[in-house]
């Protein structure tokens, strides 16, 4: 098998981001809940606000509720995909091509701020973060989320055999990038006076083939792919593919991730 020689295009990684990073729809109903019930137990007509919104796997499930949502992201493929995914259903979303270090919006505008899996692509995340406060209303809330992997599985064992390539290749892969991040900003919540609460909200068993793990990597799916050049990606790409017709007799046949995903709340 070969991976692909080339860079994906803009259009198809949205697409194979939105096939890849989903939520069961159980799972997202539960997020939803979470996310709505202690905003519309305080407000009436709460709007919403999700900043690097993505394809919409978060904000989908709650604008299907009927509540006010707008949602930005620097990423016009990315809103794309968003877009087709609502049509018929989008008589109170607005979609913004943004960024969320300076959003267009004015102070207390929104009575929720949603983050999922967005800080560590930020290099002064600080000044996203100080904006997702301003535009909350007092009383308002700033929800963070991101999934969380329980337990070792087949795809943390391609991640790794990847990074050892590109180790013997001369390239140190830099991960938890994420993880690092979201301790930074919860320290810098935590300064601000604020008091964030953590929870887990919802867990599942995803079903996935090798051939899907390497598409991952190969499609730069995951954010710490994109920190390896060009050259080193073709060839490690090549040695990891080779590795995986000789390690797995099927790459097609699925093996289970456990999951669940955590929520940050804070109260502004």
């Amino acid at each position: 098998m070969i991976p692909p020689n080339m860079e994906p295009a803009a259009g198809r990684v949205a697409f194979a981001y939105d096939r890849m990073r989903y939520h069961p729809p159980e799972v997202s109903g539960r997020i939803a809940t979470a996310i709505t019930a202690p905003v519309e137990a305080r407000f009436k007509d709460p709007h919403f606000l999700e900043i690097g919104v993505g394809t919409g796997r978060i904000g989908v499930p709650v604008l299907a509720r009927g509540y006010r949502f707008t949602a930005v992201d620097t990423d016009p493929a990315m809103l794309a995909v968003f877009r087709y995914k609502i049509a018929g259903v989008a008589r109170k979303v607005r979609l913004l091509q943004a960024d969320a270090r300076e959003l267009p919006f004015e102070k207390g505008s929104f009575q929720a701020v949603i983050s999922v899996h967005l800080w560590h692509l930020i290099p002064d995340w600080q000044r996203a973060l100080l904006e997702a406060l301003r535009v909350l209303e007092p009383g308002g809330f700033l929800f963070e989320g991101w999934d969380e992997s329980l337990g070792e599985s087949e795809d943390c064992r391609i991640q790794e055999r990847w990074r050892e390539i590109l180790e013997g290749m001369g390239f140190a892969l830099e991960r938890g990038r994420h993880r690092a991040r979201l301790l930074e900003v919860g320290r810098a919540l935590e300064k601000l006076g604020l008091e964030p609460e953590v929870e887990a909200v919802a867990e599942w068993t995803e079903e996935r083939t090798p051939r899907q793990s390497l598409e991952a990597i190969a499609e730069r799916l995951y954010s710490y792919t994109r920190q390896v050049p060009a050259e080193f990606f073709a060839r490690s790409l090549r040695e990891l593919y080779a590795w995986a017709e000789n390690h797995y007799p099927d790459l097609d046949r699925p093996y289970p991730i456990r999951w669940r995903f955590v929520l940050r709340r804070t109260e502004r």
